[in-house]
Order: C-alpha cells, then sequence, then structure tokens
C-alpha cells in the first residue's frame, strides 16, 4: 500500500516537473537536469556556503538549501506556468525558492545552536553580530571611563580618584 502511493506521488511529481526538466524536444535527459539545476548546485550553492559564517555544518545547510531551494523554486515556477514565462518565471522561482531555502537553514542552524553547542540558538551572522556588539560596548565603556579621568591608561587599575589619582576599591 505505501509503495503503491509512494509510486504515484512519484508519477505525479515527475509529470509534474516534466516541462521544467525536458529539453527543446521534450524529453528530460541528464544533460537537460544538469541544465536547470547545474548553476544552482555548481554556483549558487557554494557561494551560500562560502558567506556563510560557521562551521562546516552551518555551511553544509546554506549550501542544500541555496542549492534545493534555488534549483526547485525555479523548476516548480517554469513547470506550474508550463514555462510560459520563460526566464523570469525561473528567475522569480529561483529567487523565491533561494529566499524559502535560506529561513530554512536558518531555522536548521538555529536548532543545532541549542541541541549541540548549547547556545541561545543563533545562526552564525546572529553570533557574529552578537559578538561585535559586546566588543563594541566594552570598547565604548573604556573611552568613556578614560574621558572621564576613571581609568589610568598604561594600568590595570579600572578605576581612580581623578582628585588623588589613587585607585578606587
Amino acid at each position: 500500500m505505501k509503495t503503491k502511493m509512494a509510486g504515484r506521488a512519484f508519477n505525479l511529481a515527475k509529470n509534474f516537473f516534466k516541462p521544467a526538466l525536458a529539453n527543446d524536444k521534450g524529453v528530460v535527459t541528464a544533460k537537460s537536469v544538469l541544465g536547470r539545476l547545474g548553476p544552482d548546485f555548481l554556483i549558487f550553492g557554494p557561494l551560500a556556503a562560502a558567506q556563510t559564517p560557521g562551521d562546516g555544518f552551518d555551511k553544509g545547510a546554506a549550501y542544500l538549501a541555496s542549492s534545493f531551494g534555488g534549483g526547485l523554486g525555479g523548476a516548480t515556477v517554469t513547470a506550474a506556468t508550463r514555462g510560459k514565462l520563460g526566464g523570469f518565471g525561473e528567475l522569480v522561482g529561483g529567487l523565491g525558492g533561494d529566499y524559502l531555502g535560506s529561513m530554512a537553514a536558518d531555522s536548521v542552524m538555529r536548532a543545532k545552536d541549542q541541541l549541540i553547542n548549547g547556545g541561545p540558538g543563533l545562526t552564525g551572522w546572529e553570533r557574529m553580530n552578537r559578538d561585535q556588539q559586546i566588543a563594541f560596548a566594552a570598547d565604548l565603556e573604556k573611552q568613556m571611563l578614560q574621558q572621564y579621568g576613571l581609568l589610568v591608561p598604561g594600568s590595570r587599575e579600572y578605576y581612580s580618584d581623578p582628585t588623588t589619582g589613587m585607585g578606587v576599591a
């Protein structure tokens, strides 16, 4: 029963995506599929992975989400419109699929940060932002303490009395 349902679902998907994956003669070949999905898996997926901060898991999630999202998004819009929108349909579908894939990858990265790292559930970009905000606040605090004479430059004494120059406990 389950194999029959899976077979029917596969046939429906195959028939739905055929206009998007077929060549000019209406035949689905390895070359026509590579022409449709190749740029997503060979160019845009690697670019997404290279630009994603974090470990290999985060980069892998970005690669897969961009590759499958962009490729299947473009193929879905082209198949749904039977190719009537041409390259515009591929572009819109690819960008929309890439956007949805990016949101899915962010969710996976947040879950990994919580479950595996024990963190607050941040993506690589959010962790980098948090770290930069903390560093900026520390620099700002140091600058303000120096400005008001409460931090003597070159010493480890952070708070000093501006009238005596002595450290305050």
